[in-house]
C-alpha cells in the first residue's frame, strides 16, 4: 500500500506548476462535462469537476485545487448553470469543493507521514546492519590479535572478555543517543571502571567523540588501563592515571600519563597494546604515540573530529583498524 502511495504525486508543487495543474484539471472536467451533457441534458452542471478539483488538490497543492474551484464555477456558470438556481448551485459547489480540499489535505500528509516513516525504518535497518557488520568484523580482530599474544585459554579468555567488555560499554554510549556523539569523559569512565575510577584524573571540556571513534578509542584505553593495572601505575597501591584532554577547532588532544608507579622500561616484544597504537585510527583521523619514561607510561592520542556520513566505514575498514600488525 505505502508503495502505491509513494507513487502519487502528493509532495507540494511550486505556485506555478500548481495552476498549470489545476488548469489542465479544469479542462479536463469541462471536457467530461461536455461529452455528457447529451444524456445529462443539463440536470448536472457543476458534477463532473468535483473528482478533477480533488485530482488537482492532491496533485498540485492547496492552491491549485482553489484555482481548480474558481476556474470550474466561472466555466460551468456560463454554459451549463442555469440562470434560475445559479447562488444556490454555485455556492453548494464552493462549499463542497472546499469540503474536498481539506480531505485532501488530510490524505496528502497521512501518506506523507506514512511514506517517512517507511524510509526511517529502511535507513534504521540499513544502519543496524551496517553497526552490527563492523562490530562483528572489530571483534574478530580483536579475537585474532588476543589469540595471538595468549599463553594459554585461560589467558585467553580474560583478555578476550576484558576487550569485549570495553566495546560493549562503549557501544553502550555510544548508540545511546543517534543523534550526537558520547561525551568523551562519560565514555572514559564507562572504560575505566573496572581498573577503579577513584584512581584516575580526568580533566578536559565537554566533547563528543563521532561513533567511528569510539570503538577504537575504547579499546586503546582499554589497553592501556590493562597495561597499567599489570606493569604500570595502577599495580601499586599510591599509583595514579592523569587523563587530560583539551579541544581546538576540530583537533582533540588527550595525553595518558601515569604517576606512582615503578620504574618503567620499554617492553622487548611488540604487544596487542602497541600494535593498537599503530593501527587504531585511520591516518586522516588521528594516531596515538607512546612513550616510557621512567616515571610512568605517558600516551598522546590526536584526534580529528570531523562529522562524516557513519556508512562511509565498512567492514574491512572497522577490521583494518584493530587487526593490522
Amino acid at each position: 500500500m505505502l508503495s502505491c502511495a509513494r507513487s502519487i504525486p502528493y509532495r507540494r508543487q511550486g505556485f506555478w506548476i500548481g495552476q498549470f495543474i489545476a488548469i489542465l484539471c479544469v479542462i479536463g472536467g469541462a471536457g467530461v462535462r461536455a461529452a455528457v451533457d447529451p444524456v445529462t441534458r443539463g440536470h448536472i452542471p457543476v458534477v463532473a469537476f468535483y473528482p478533477f478539483v480533488l485530482i488537482a488538490s492532491i496533485w498540485g497543492g492547496t492552491f491549485s485545487g482553489l484555482s481548480a474551484t474558481f476556474l470550474g464555477a466561472v466555466i460551468a456558470d456560463i454554459f451549463w448553470v442555469p440562470a434560475n438556481g445559479k447562488v444556490i448551485t454555485l455556492t453548494a459547489f464552493v462549499l463542497v469543493c472546499l469540503f474536498g480540499l481539506v480531505l485532501a489535505r488530510l490524505l496528502c500528509t497521512m501518506v506523507q507521514l506514512h511514506a517517512e516513516q517507511e524510509e526511517r525504518a529502511t535507513m534504521l535497518a540499513h544502519e543496524v546492519n551496517h553497526r552490527v557488520n563492523n562490530l562483528l568484523g572489530v571483534v574478530q580482530a580483536v579475537s585474532a590479535q588476543t589469540a595471538r599474544n595468549a599463553k594459554s585459554v585461560k589467558d585467553y579468555q580474560a583478555s578476550f572478555d576484558g576487550r569485549v567488555s570495553a566495546l560493549a560499554a562503549a557501544q553502550h554510549l555510544l548508540t545511546s543517543d543517534g543523534s550526537v556523539g558520547a561525551d568523551l569523559k562519560s565514555l572514559l569512565l564507562h572504560i575505566v571502571q573496572p581498573f577503579g575510577a577513584d584512581r584516575f584524573v580526568l580533566e578536559g571540556p565537554l566533547v563528543p567523540v563521532p561513533d567511528y571513534l569510539g570503538t577504537s578509542f575504547a579499546l586503546l584505553l582499554h589497553e592501556l588501563s590493562t597495561n597499567a593495572m599489570k606493569y604500570g601505575a595502577l599495580s601499586v597501591t599510591d599509583g595514579a592515571v592523569e587523563i587530560l584532554w583539551e579541544h581546538v577547532a576540530d583537533d582533540l588532544r588527550l595525553t595518558w600519563r601515569e604517576r606512582g608507579g615503578p620504574p618503567v622500561t620499554a617492553p622487548d616484544r611488540t604487544g596487542f597494546g602497541t600494535r593498537l597504537l599503530k593501527s587504531a585510527f585511520a591516518p586522516a583521523r588521528g594516531h596515538a604515540t607512546l612513550e616510557y619514561h621512567p616515571d610512568g607510561v605517558e600516551c598522546v592520542v590526536s584526534l580529528r573530529l570531523v562529522k562524516e556520513p557513519r556508512r562511509a566505514l565498512n567492514t574491512r575498514a572497522s577490521r583494518a583498524q584493530v587487526g593490522r600488525t
